[in-house]
């Protein structure tokens, strides 16, 4: 599966789309466990986070904040034998090997959901929230459950922009989950979107600036997010080094 071509790529460029790495029956039951979330919060594993859309709002009293749909969980690597299972995949830890060397572990894991009118997530770096180091040691592997595209919220991504490190951020005052990186004028490409089929997986590098809109569809647009690192790589956040996903190597 995994070759050179694709390292160059993902080297050259900051991110990799791998399609239909997984099919419909590797991830029938990840679905099924998804949905159960979205109609039952509460059913979640107990250590789990369930985020709400309501929850980016700066202004608690305001009718954005009001809303209840569930936008992501954390930490369901962590708590659930059967996302353990999806991050132990063979086929996906080849192709994490190839980018990131022998040695690796689930540093954080994440579902991101779009409910129909969910909200897009600005241009950002995960290294902004992880601030793992070394830089080039985090791999994101986001894995579509859903077709992906550009009216649901697809991943768009600024080819290069990784090889600018991590960029300082400010805060958005009215969201301020987000981190707002300042590009300090860099001259940029043009983002390009990564519409995807159900079960493709993109990889992307720390530090690989990208977004996802809104979804303007009547369906959800879900994915399950594994932050991969070598084993070796820490947080300069030491909370977060004390709450690895699941140690692999």
């Amino acid at each position: 599966m995994f070759d050179q071509s694709m390292k160059k790529s993902y080297e050259t460029d900051g991110f990799l789309v791998v399609e239909n790495l997984f099919s419909d029956t590797d991830l029938r039951q990840i679905r099924q466990r998804t949905d159960e979330i979205v109609a039952d919060p509460d059913s979640a594993p107990k250590g789990v986070g369930v985020g709400r859309e309501g929850d980016t709002a700066a202004d608690r009293s305001s009718e954005e904040a009001a809303n209840r749909a569930v936008r992501g969980t954390s930490f369901m690597v962590r708590f659930d034998p059967l996302f353990q299972r999806l991050a132990l995949q063979p086929k996906l830890l080849e192709i994490v090997r190839g980018l990131l060397g022998p040695k690796v572990r689930v540093f954080r894991d994440q579902m991101l959901l779009k409910p129909p009118g969910g909200q897009a997530k600005p241009l950002h770096q995960d290294q902004s929230y992880f601030r793992v180091l070394p830089e080039g040691e985090l791999v994101t592997a986001w894995i579509a459950l859903d077709e992906v595209t550009t009216e649901n919220g697809c991943m768009c991504y600024v080819p290069a922009s990784h090889t600018h490190g991590i960029f300082e951020i400010a805060t958005d005052p009215e969201h301020p989950v987000h981190h707002v990186p300042d590009t300090r004028g860099i001259d940029l490409a043009d983002p390009t979107n990564c519409p995807v089929a159900a079960g493709s997986v993109i990889f992307h590098h720390g530090c690989c600036l990208h977004s996802s809109d809104e979804n303007r569809t009547a369906s959800w647009r879900r994915a399950v997010i594994l932050h991969y690192t070598t084993s070796r790589a820490r947080s300069e956040r030491e909370e977060l080094n004390e709450q690895i996903s699941l140690e692999i190597d």
